[in-house]
């Protein structure tokens, strides 16, 4: 056995019980450890209720006042030990209803039990809670007390009535229960939901126009009712006032409006549900109660009427869109909720009877059953006329009715049919193509449009194409949307001459054929290009591509057995014998074909070749330069007007001084838009290298005809035209793509023309540049002046060019500066003149004779220009040269007097020329004065003053953008002219590491 030990406490020091009771109720947990017993068993502590209550709480359900109520409630010991039970109290609120006898037992042994009888007074209908409070050894344990008053549990076994559908005339009921669960009756009416509150306009909303067909007739009977019966139905809805004022033609009904409900009872509310007219008939019902307490319960009731025992459930069959000549078939589902089998008759008007029919066209439908006919309808192109009235030939809409006759039964069921009736054909917007005559070299395309007249998509497919007939897009297959458009390109190409007839056939997805007539004529020409397509790489403005072609005359023999004969059609053959060609550019081309004009024998070739010199165009180059003009006009404005509201701003405290507002009117005007732009100024440079440099890139496309004769020239002493036939053209198709340029001169305005124009011919003073002059032919007297080196982008170069003439005559030569890129060609012009100067004095001596000392005397000559260029005369005086003259030893020169004389002892010039130096213009004089003054005696003055003649030319700059040239004349020598000129060079690649690695070279072409 297991110990126990107790821990005792003085069950005399336990406070009364209406102290216990107090305390317990405000707080239970303030019992002090004394008051509490520990009981222990093989070393647990015992926890949870000590008693449990039979049953658990004291109910008294259903109460009345003034009744007594009594229940005997058992406790029992729960716990491991004996145990006490004292009673110590109820709660404070339950004292005056609730009395409790009990009988303490004694000590109570595990699973012993003890009762106590509660009475229960009530004195008010109100509902009661509380506790009965106990005291054990382990401490205080409450017993729960309620107390309940009669209540309404009201319920519906169905809130929702559907009767179905039924035949007008028959009276169907359905029952609902009302069941009281509680111990209170009540009274219970039954309402409609309109007497609730509801709006009449919104109630009127929830009725079809039938409902309100009645409502409008029901007004005129209800005028001949008493005020009272007026006032009273105003206050109903539609189909309830319908039920209850027009009798036989309600449509629902009531056996029981309102009654009594006892406690736990149930009772029984029939519907009746009696249709007058066909429809959908809905009602809502609310049960109300007189207990205050009970919510008012809603009640929907449903129906619908039929006009016949047999209807169809889809009175509207919609066929959607249908085409013509095409079979569509539906379903007709007619229900039956007759007793017996009925038969059926399906009659089709005579109008539509050989476009619609329906099967069987007589049949039986069974009791309460279904049966279904198929509806066949296959439209004729004729439909529109046999069924004009029931046929909108605007809209294409088809609208039939059809009925069902049912025997022995005097009223048609009645539907109709819809579709919208569309075409199946596909158009096309010709009927015959005429390719003409077609080289069997080249194709021929024509665009034919094909149109979807249906407003359903179709599916379409070119069959049975010939191989030289070719279809696109998609080889000619695709899906053409309702009444979409699409162009077909179809190219004809033929492989041999002859005339070719034939018929383009193009199916639909519903397996229609649409035709297409073609004709055309092959041609196979006496001459022949190895290619007809010539397609340039890109080619950078100002750079040169070219590319090569043969024409070639293969005709040697008229044996058709080795090959194909050249002919027109089904024509003779054309005979042998040499062919001339000739090439016709288009108007502005940017190509050139060389030679354009030629011969060719027959079995022989002749070489022609195709250049590209891609170029900016005159109007696009002076249309920019316009607009930089402008723009540069726009910001000069710009800038002058924020420096006006600068000086505003400023001089706001001076209001006496005049300054022009920033909304006064100020004349703009772009000086270029109104003038042309010359091709020689700077605006006209400036746009160009602009166009440049913004370059996007372009493809130019030219088909270049060239015409074959029919034979060979005529003699020179015939007058005839050379006779050709067009349908032996030739045609050479020429793809261009331009890009911007890797390289260009970005000054003198970016031209690539340099021209000396005339210079005096001569020698060069030094061998400097003569390694660089190898770039150059050796005769050439153009050269090269410095090298050349890699360019980054974007960076520039100077390349000096030189002209020395060695003969009286124009030059003409070109240098090329190359790149992996591209090549730059620079054409060079210049004409060597022979500068001719005369003087105009008698005698080689000028004698001054005796002149005062200290005094002068002065004698003039004429330099006269007779050449067609500037010149520039420098006069030097043998005394005011810087270095002495060597010459031949006196006792060599016997009788020779020195040229230098006696000088003046002041150290200044005895003889002097003025001007010393100037320039001459063509055809024009020049006066030199020699002026002779001493300052001591002598007669040995003397002096030699030579007058040397060169090349001048007045220096020029011309602008290109930001890049300057400039012309200068270097002297050397005395009768040598030297001119050259300097090119810069621009880069305008954004690929650095090519073209560091570039090498540039200059070759020249003779």
């Amino acid at each position: 056995m297991s110990s126990l030990h107790c821990v005792p406490v003085n069950l005399c020091q336990v406070p009364q019980d209406d102290e216990l009771s107090s305390q317990t109720e405000e707080e239970p947990s303030a019992m002090t450890p004394e008051m509490m017993w520990k009981k222990y068993s093989s070393g647990k502590e015992f926890k949870g209720r000590p008693f449990v209550s039979k049953p658990e709480s004291i109910t008294f359900k259903d109460f009345e006042v003034g009744k007594t109520y009594k229940k005997r409630i058992t406790l029992t010991n729960v716990t491991y030990f004996t145990n006490y039970c004292k009673f110590l109290g109820i709660s404070q609120h339950l004292k005056d209803f609730i009395s409790v006898q009990f009988e303490p037992p004694g000590p109570m042994s595990p699973g012993m039990a003890c009762d106590f009888l509660t009475t229960f007074k009530p004195m008010i209908n109100k509902e009661l809670e509380g506790d009965v409070r106990f005291l054990s050894v382990v401490g205080p344990f409450t017993v729960p007390v309620k107390c309940t008053v009669k209540k309404c549990d009201l319920a519906v076994d169905c809130s929702l009535i559907d009767f179905g559908a039924h035949v007008v005339g028959q009276t169907i009921s359905r029952t609902i229960t009302l069941t009281n669960r509680g111990a209170l009756g009540t009274h219970f009416v039954l309402v409609p939901s309109i007497s609730l509150g509801r709006d009449k306009a919104a109630a009127m909303n929830d009725y079809t126009l039938e409902d309100l067909t009645l409502y409008q007739s029901y007004i005129k009977i209800e005028t001949k009712s008493q005020l009272l019966e007026k006032t009273y139905s105003s206050r109903i809805p539609l189909q309830c006032r319908l039920s209850i004022q027009l009798g036989s033609k309600r449509v629902f009904a009531l056996q029981v409006k309102e009654g009594e409900i006892g406690p736990l009872e149930c009772v029984k509310l029939e519907v009746v549900f009696t249709p007058s007219v066909p429809g959908e008939a809905k009602m809502d019902f609310y049960i109300r109660f007189s207990d205050p307490a009970s919510q008012q319960i809603l009640i929907t009731v449903r129906g619908l009427a039929l006009s016949v025992p047999v209807w169809i459930t889809q009175p509207n069959i919609d066929l959607k869109i249908c085409m013509y000549d095409r079979l569509y078939q539906d379903t007709i589902t007619v229900q039956s909720k007759a007793s017996t089998t009925l038969r059926l008759t399906f009659q089709v008007c005579k109008e539509l009877r050989s476009h619609m029919e329906i099967l069987p066209r007589t049949g039986y439908v069974q009791a309460q059953s279904t049966f279904h006919a198929q509806l066949k309808f296959l439209p004729r192109s004729s439909l529109p006329k046999d069924a004009s009235q029931f046929f909108d030939s605007e809209t294409g809409v088809l609208e039939v009715p059809l009925t069902i006759q049912v025997a022995d039964q005097v009223h048609l069921i009645a539907f109709t049919v819809y579709a919208i009736l569309t075409s199946s054909d596909l158009e096309f917007d010709v009927t015959d193509v005429d390719f003409g005559h077609c080289s069997v070299f080249e194709s021929v395309k024509t665009v034919v449009r094909l149109t979807n007249l249906s407003l359903l998509p179709q599916d379409f497919g070119f069959v049975g194409t010939p191989k030289y007939v070719d279809i696109q897009p998609n080889h000619g297959f695709g899906t053409l949307l309702p009444l979409e458009t699409l162009a077909m390109d179809i190219t004809f190409g033929p492989r041999k001459s002859g005339k070719f007839t034939f018929q383009l056939v193009c199916k639909s997805g519903i397996n229609r054929e649409f035709r297409l007539s073609c004709q055309a004529v092959g041609v196979h020409p006496p001459l022949e290009l190895s290619r007809s397509q010539v397609e340039f790489a890109a080619t950078a403005l100002g750079d040169c591509a070219a590319a090569v072609l043969h024409v070639v005359n293969p005709h040697t023999g008229s044996s058709e057995l080795t090959r194909p004969m050249p002919r027109i059609g089904n024509g003779p053959i054309a005979p042998v014998g040499p062919r001339l060609f000739e090439f016709i550019l288009p108007e502005n081309a940017e190509i050139s074909i060389a030679p354009a004009v030629g011969r060719v024998l027959p079995g022989q070739r002749c070489l022609v070749q195709v250049s590209f010199r891609p170029q900016l165009r005159e109007q696009q180059v002076r249309e920019e330069a316009v607009r930089l003009v402008c723009e540069a006009h726009g910001q000069r404005e710009k800038e002058a007007e924020q420096a006006e509201l600068e000086a505003l701003a400023s001089l706001q405290a001076e209001p006496e001084v005049p300054v022009s507002h920033p909304g006064d009117p100020v004349p703009t005007e772009c000086s270029a838009a109104g003038s042309p732009v010359s091709s020689s100024s700077q605006e006209y440079m400036a746009g160009k290298t602009s166009l440049l440099r913004s370059f996007p890139g372009r493809v130019h496309r030219y088909v270049v005809p060239c015409f074959v004769s029919d034979g060979d020239a005529p003699d020179r002493g015939q007058g005839e035209g050379l006779p050709y036939s067009l349908h032996n053209t030739l045609y050479l198709e020429v793809r261009c793509p331009a890009v911007r340029p890797y390289l260009a001169v970005v000054s003198s305005g970016g031209s690539t023309t340099v021209n000396f124009q005339e210079v005096a011919i001569g020698q060069p003073l030094t061998d400097l540049h003569t390694d660089l002059s190898s770039l150059l032919d050796v005769s050439s007297p153009f050269t090269v002046l410095n090298a050349l080196r890699p360019l980054a982008p974007g960076a520039m170069h100077s390349i000096l060019l030189g002209f020395t003439p060695d003969e009286t005559k124009e030059y003409y030569d070109t240098v090329d500066i190359k790149s992996r890129e591209m090549s730059l060609q620079l054409l060079l012009l210049g004409v060597g003149v022979q500068p001719t100067v005369t003087c105009v004095y008698d005698g080689d001596l000028m004698d001054f004779g005796y002149v005062l000392e200290k005094e002068g005397v002065s004698q003039v000559f004429t330099l006269q220009n007779t050449s067609t260029l500037q010149v520039r005369f420098c006069v030097h005086l043998d005394s005011l040269s810087n270095h002495q003259q060597q010459g031949l030893p006196e006792f060599l020169t016997p009788g020779l007097a020195p040229t230098v004389g006696t000088q003046n002892y002041s150290s200044t010039c005895v003889f002097s020329a003025s001007p010393a130096e100037g320039t001459i213009p063509p055809g024009k004089t020049q006066e030199v004065t020699v002026t002779f003054q001493p300052d001591h005696e002598s007669l040995y003055f003397s002096d030699k003053a030579v007058v040397s003649v060169h090349q001048f030319s007045s220096a020029a700059v011309g602008s290109g953008g930001n890049k300057f040239t400039s012309f200068k004349f270097i002297v050397i020598g005395t009768s040598t002219v030297y001119k050259y000129h300097e090119i810069l060079l621009g880069c305008f690649s954004t690929d650095y590491g090519q073209d560091r690695d570039n090498t540039n070279t200059a070759q020249t072409k003779q």
